[in-house]
């Protein structure tokens, strides 16, 4: 399996665009996977630099409903149809709120996109994407360190309540070595979502790239985490992007140096089988 990052908050340069924001393209056996999608068109700019059609991606997965993460859904959708997989609740109406002021970070709503054509199926469950490619599915909260940001609210009935990010999911590469993981966000929690796929599969994580959303995170969380990660005997790879920040990036590579993948808009990951 070969993962491209295709969108995330910094470029390894050149003509390549970065913005707040992250897409992966996956390949496995002739077939395309794209995570997310970044919040702009820059996700058409990078693929038409990179050389990549996306006219032959052939599922699209959705990992959580934030701006960020589904902006540029409206401009795939100009070269491709592919079958969007997300979570039921990808569509709340969502804000942060810093006091008194709210500030949009959800999306458009279903009606929007399904006049663009766009085909959506929805679980809550872990669902295959295509040959050992999964969503994780609902994520629950386990760990006692690891909490969805206290920023974050959803409008119901005009009402404005927490929102701990139900539909916050992962991809799961199943390769013959062990799991490697694809994170949006992780607003579930990093280790939630590692200690989550290895029961599913019955295998130990060997990797992961992606959003962590430990840059906001508190410092018990971020500790907790760390003191995890170090437990894993089977973990090669640490690829923090995104969310991640760039003290918290240098904080992993300070703790793993053998492990880190600075992960970038344009950067290839080759994984074999």
């Amino acid at each position: 399996m070969k993962l491209l990052t295709l969108v995330e908050n910094t470029s390894t340069g050149g003509i390549l665009k970065s913005e707040h924001g992250l897409s992966v393209l996956i390949e496995s056996e002739g077939q395309y996977v794209l995570f997310d999608t970044g919040q702009s068109d820059c996700i058409i700019h990078n693929a038409k630099a990179l050389n990549v059609n996306l006219e032959n991606v052939d599922k699209i997965v959705l990992s959580h409903g934030h701006y960020d993460h589904v902006g540029g859904l409206k401009y795939a959708l100009q070269y491709t149809k592919a079958p969007i997989i997300a979570h039921p609740e990808i569509f709340r109406k969502r804000y942060s709120k810093k006091g008194d002021k709210l500030r949009y970070i959800g999306i458009e709503d279903k009606e929007f996109f399904e006049n663009l054509k766009a085909n959506f199926q929805f679980s809550s469950d872990p669902t295959e994407v295509i040959k050992n490619i999964y969503t994780t599915g609902f994520v629950e909260l386990k760990t006692d360190f690891e909490e969805v940001d206290k920023d974050f609210v959803f409008e119901l009935n005009g009402k404005f309540t927490k929102d701990d990010v139900p539909d916050d999911l992962s991809l799961v590469l199943n390769l013959k070595e062990g799991l490697f993981i694809v994170f949006g966000c992780a607003h579930r929690g990093i280790i939630n979502i590692i200690n989550h796929s290895e029961k599913i599969f019955n295998k130990k994580v060997i990797g992961f790239i992606g959003g962590t959303h430990l840059g906001p995170a508190s410092n018990l969380q971020k500790e907790k985490t760390i003191e995890k990660l170090h437990t894993m005997q089977a973990l090669k790879i640490i690829g923090p992007s995104h969310c991640t920040g760039i003290a918290m990036t240098c904080a992993l590579a300070k703790e793993f140096p053998d492990k880190i993948l600075y992960n970038n808009t344009g950067t290839v990951l080759d994984l074999g089988d």
